[in-house]
């Protein structure tokens, strides 16, 4: 966990989860729109195309290819940009940079950002990544494969009336959840497109493709976020964005094998599919894979449905485990 105060920080997640909950739906006060100030509005950053929620399980990537048309039009608009995201959750002039120093040593740095459209109302959130604050204290420094990094988001909506001014700033939230490791986030994979499930309940649950390189094996993830508009929350303390876990969809052991010379060279690929059930608003998320994998000294074999991994919400532990 990230340290510092923590009543301070109690304190500051409930004044905040208040405010985001009492917003209008329809921006537009002063404080919003400062909030916003530093944006100089830079290249939009690809949306995510709609997938529909239904009983049978939906291959995302098919989904991905049927784009909502309100959502192309958000799309040709360009969103606010990482400084403006990073001014909307710390009050930081970045300058037009896309990190900036922020609390006691934390940093915090701009990891993606999405914008979709949910019952009718176009949304736009950017994402931050913020190592943890520093107060001298011995082993701070260190890092390992299990130092994680918060991450925080800002929302905003999009507003027909102001072209001018199109995004208007709706709420954020400082802690979402934690990831990574080596106090790093898993980087945003910018070949693969995002992918999106809309819930029967109105919630939506985003998979960001993410690439993490480790002991010279490339491996392909999805970090997942689940987004509940504020007005369906079931009580004030819950968060409208939450980290739910991360899935692993691939990977390529190119480096490592040395062109066979160390070990069998293997290249594997995972398409996400969707399925609804009948107990949980989530869906199951299954991963299915094609490529090879190593089967044993010297030898492959090809991948096929047998290897399939299937992740399912725990309400319990609030993150996708694999079953």
């Amino acid at each position: 966990m990230r340290t510092g105060n923590a009543a301070a920080a109690a304190l500051l997640v409930a004044a905040i989860t208040a405010a985001f909950a009492a917003m209008s739906p329809t921006p537009g006060n002063a404080a919003q729109e400062k909030a916003v100030a530093p944006a100089a509005a830079s290249t939009a950053v690809p949306a995510a195309a709609a997938a529909t929620a239904a009983a049978t399980p939906v291959p995302a990537t098919a989904a991905a290819n049927a784009p909502a048309p309100a959502a192309n039009a958000a799309a040709r608009i360009a969103p606010p940009d990482a400084a403006a995201v990073l001014y909307a959750i710390h009050q930081v002039d970045s300058k037009g940079a896309p990190s900036a120093d922020v609390a006691n040593g934390s940093i915090a740095t701009y990891w993606f950002g999405h914008a979709f459209e949910l019952e009718g109302t176009p949304y736009y959130t950017g994402f931050i990544w913020e190592t943890a604050e520093r107060y001298g204290k011995p082993g701070e420094d260190d890092v390992g494969p299990m130092t994680t990094v918060n991450l925080a988001e800002a929302t905003f909506i999009r507003d027909p009336a102001s072209p001018e001014s199109p995004w208007k700033f709706r709420g954020m939230e400082p802690t979402i959840g934690e990831f990574g490791a080596y106090e790093r986030p898993p980087e945003v994979d910018t070949h693969r497109k995002p992918l999106e499930y809309r819930t029967a309940s109105g919630k939506l649950l985003l998979a960001v493709p993410t690439e993490t390189f480790e002991n010279g094996i490339t491996i392909s993830g999805y970090a997942l976020l689940v987004f509940t508009p504020p007005e369906k929350r079931q009580d004030e303390t819950g968060n409208v964005w939450a980290y739910v876990g991360n899935v692993i969809a691939g990977e390529d052991n190119g480096p490592a094998c040395a062109d066979g010379d160390v070990m069998p060279c293997t290249r594997s690929e995972g398409e996400l599919v969707f399925s609804a059930t009948a107990t949980a608003d989530l869906p199951r998320v299954t991963v299915q894979f094609s490529g090879n994998t190593i089967s044993g000294p010297g030898k492959t074999r090809k991948l096929g449905p047998g290897d399939a991994v299937i992740y399912a919400y725990d309400a319990t532990r609030k993150q996708y485990v694999a079953q």
